[in-house]
């Protein structure tokens, strides 16, 4: 256990010492990954809901992801969008494929910000329009426009100035979102579970008071 224990320890060091810190992090080392599961330095087990920022849809470690990343390796890891590529060619094809059928370009982005900023700027560059809809506790990114859309205490503070042209709605009311919405807004942008204000959800609580007695319900 002093082994394990010191090897958590270290590397929570080692990170601490040299990684910019951007989240208060939970004390443990996530060492591996199989299907739903992450696995610990220490041997902990833990069902992942969050799925590493939503891109292991598939599981942790699934053996067809593990085959084509390795084979894709083995042939050329990168190169510049300067030239062209058969696995990104086949990658827009598919993702084409299933979008709805107005959608028939696909642009691939290093990040959920980056993706964020260049929606933004295609619905400007589109509508003529400048102003951009967002609401209360919605997280889209450090970026420039992406924090200045993000109206969420501490990280609008950082981002400061913010870039002009963002307008905050209520997030859960449809109704401030539309008396908001005039012939200046270019878009509306929806974090729909939110992922640093936390998830609200209507809680339904079933009680039995006695043998005899209907279900008695509560809902919150």
């Amino acid at each position: 256990m002093d082994v394990i224990t010191s090897k958590l320890e270290k590397t929570i060091a080692l990170e601490e010492r040299y990684q910019l810190a951007t989240y208060k992090k939970m004390p443990i080392v996530a060492e591996r990954g199989e299907g739903v599961w992450i696995y610990t330095s220490d041997g902990e087990k833990y069902l992942d809901l969050y799925g590493g920022h939503a891109v292991a849809g598939t599981g942790h470690s699934h053996p067809h992801v593990v085959a084509a990343i390795q084979a894709q390796a083995e042939k050329l890891l990168f190169y510049s969008n300067l030239v062209y590529s058969a696995a990104r060619a086949r990658a827009a094809e598919q993702l084409v494929s299933v979008a709805p059928p107005e959608l028939t370009k696909a642009f691939f982005c290093n990040s959920g910000t980056e993706a964020n900023e260049n929606a933004m700027r295609m619905a400007r560059m589109a509508t003529g329009r400048q102003n951009v809809i967002t609401f209360s506790g919605g997280f889209h990114g450090r970026t420039a426009d992406s924090i200045s859309a993000t109206f969420l205490g501490k990280y609008r503070e950082i981002g400061k100035p913010n870039v002009p042209g963002h307008i905050e709605a209520e997030f859960g009311n449809i109704e401030s979102a539309r008396a908001l919405a005039d012939e200046n807004v270019a878009a509306i942008m929806l974090e729909p579970i939110q992922s640093m204000a936390g998830v609200r959800m209507r809680v339904r609580i079933t009680i039995r008071r006695s043998a005899n007695s209907a279900m008695s319900a509560a809902s919150f």
